[in-house]
């Protein structure tokens, strides 16, 4: 499954084309520009023309989000890079405080929507795609943890980021989800959900818990 941030780089990359009317791009992108352009409303569609200088910028920093994940991964740093883990909580967080570092918070928090709308958009008409409720909750909560850390530290090096998030996923300001040590889906009882459950229901038993618990 690709990950998140990867999808949000195609679907921003989608905003690009679709609006600057790159036709060379936009016949062999077809299918997945009909996709985008059906997901968003006619607000987002007319902010992403308005700021499309600013799209084009997080397409960047998205890129540059997602190389720096894969590095830290590698490095040893977290021990999955699961859906709903702290690898994918620190990867919000860090993706809205890089984008609002460039472009400003309410902008940062517009494209993190609609990209969760996209998701949402992907669930309901691609079978077992991996998103829910929950994963979207998530993704929001974290976000906005994210867009707060930049409004408090402002523009720092990569270190000092790295050891901010690091720092607010250990005590519990994020969220990720409930699961067991084998990366299975629990809801509030504790009894795992089979991913052939959870990815076919919008809402279902999933549920939220601090970064810090352990289960």
């Amino acid at each position: 499954m690709f990950k998140r941030v990867r999808k949000c780089v195609i679907l921003l990359f989608s905003f690009v084309l679709i609006f600057q009317s790159l036709t060379l791009e936009a016949q062999n992108n077809k299918s997945l520009f009909q996709k985008v352009n059906r997901s968003m409303s006619f607000q987002d569609k007319v902010w992403a023309v308005q700021n499309i200088k600013s799209v084009k910028k997080a397409l960047d920093i998205s890129d540059g989000v997602m190389s720096t994940m894969d590095s830290l991964y590698k490095s040893g740093l977290f021990e999955t890079n699961a859906e709903g883990s702290r690898y994918d909580a620190f990867r919000h967080l860090f993706w809205m405080y890089s984008l609002a570092c460039e472009i400003g918070v309410s902008k940062s928090r517009r494209i993190g929507l609609i990209y969760e709308n996209y998701n949402q958009y992907v669930f309901e008409t691609t079978p077992l795609s991996g998103y829910d409720f929950a994963g979207r909750e998530m993704d929001e909560y974290n976000n906005e943890v994210g867009l707060s850390l930049f409004s408090r530290i402002g523009k720092q090096e990569n270190s000092i980021v790295f050891d901010s998030i690091s720092n607010l996923i250990s005590k519990g300001c994020a969220k990720i989800i409930a699961k067991d040590k084998s990366q299975r889906s629990l809801d509030r009882e504790g009894r795992v959900i089979c991913d052939s459950v959870w990815k076919s229901q919008w809402n279902n038993d999933r549920y939220l818990i601090n970064s810090n618990v352990e289960l």
